[in-house]
């Protein structure tokens, strides 16, 4: 009976070092696989379709639904890269960092910014995207014509909550702007923009683009003297467990994608963004 029950020890210590290896395996969760999660709702960083084409890739989350959009194309270049099957899991922005800590996904790939705070609990990788600010409106707004942020003053203004737009609202509502409550998604503030809820919103300019090639009815404005923001602020970056050992590699990987390969798939990302109806 003692042998036995050594035995029995024996083969479960084995188990239980085998799962540990497997799930430790260069960090991800599943060996060869690695999940990437977005929103999936971010036009033109990610989006979801309905049907399969030649470059979307499948939502394993949501039953009939692809990802596409710009995001999607870089994370099938670090899935290539790395030799590893791309998975993609639609999640909300606010959802996106508590997956990656409990080991749900593996890569936060969503437009998302290497703030001082997000820091505290993830890492991030080098950028993917460099992008400017700009203010979207209805085009017959009458701050259409307005070129510094002092000329949106009385202006309802809001921005994606947990965003980096919701963190340049204040900077706005110093110039005379009035702070509006802020929104959970850009579909949202869109709706709101058109149905005349909300003047201004502030988004990164390849989403406003997007946007306004889908709605006629609206425009964006760059201000001249433009937001104070720190590097980190105009930059999107993918977001990786701390100590993550894959770091590196998809560091190298960014790297070998030039700057004009990444303006080229932008702006077919922004083509390819289906309409907002």
């Amino acid at each position: 009976m003692r042998k036995t029950f050594i035995l029995a020890l024996m083969l479960s210590l084995c188990l239980f070092l085998t799962g540990c290896n497997k799930r430790n395996n260069n960090g991800l969760a599943r060996e060869g696989v690695i999940v990437v999660g977005m929103e999936c709702d971010y036009q033109p960083f990610n989006w979801t379709e309905t049907k399969k084409s030649d470059t979307n890739v499948e939502i394993s989350n949501i039953k009939n639904a692809y990802a596409e959009g710009y995001d999607v194309m870089i994370a099938k270049k670090i899935a290539e890269s790395l030799n590893l099957k791309l998975e993609i899991k639609a999640l909300s922005w606010e959802g996106l960092i508590p997956a990656l800590n409990a080991g749900e996904i593996d890569l936060i790939i969503a437009g998302m910014s290497p703030t001082d705070e997000r820091k505290q609990t993830i890492a991030f990788s080098s950028s993917y995207y460099t992008s400017t600010h700009v203010l979207l409106m209805r085009k017959d707004s009458s701050y259409r014509s307005a070129t510094t942020l002092s000329g949106f003053s009385g202006a309802k203004v809001i921005g994606q909550s947990g965003t980096i737009y919701a963190d340049l609202v204040p900077q706005v509502v110093e110039k005379g702007a009035i702070a509006g409550t802020n929104l959970d998604t850009v579909p949202q503030i869109v709706n709101a923009i058109i149905r005349g809820t909300v003047d201004i919103t502030i988004l990164e300019e390849p989403v406003a683009i997007g946007i306004v090639s889908n709605y006629p009815e609206l425009t964006y404005v760059t201000p001249t003297d433009g937001f104070n923001v720190s590097e980190e602020d105009v930059v999107v970056s993918i977001g990786v467990r701390q100590n993550f050992s894959l770091l590196n590699d998809i560091n190298n990987a960014l790297n070998n994608i030039s700057e004009d390969t990444r303006k080229e798939l932008m702006l077919k990302a922004i083509e390819i963004a289906p309409s907002g109806e």
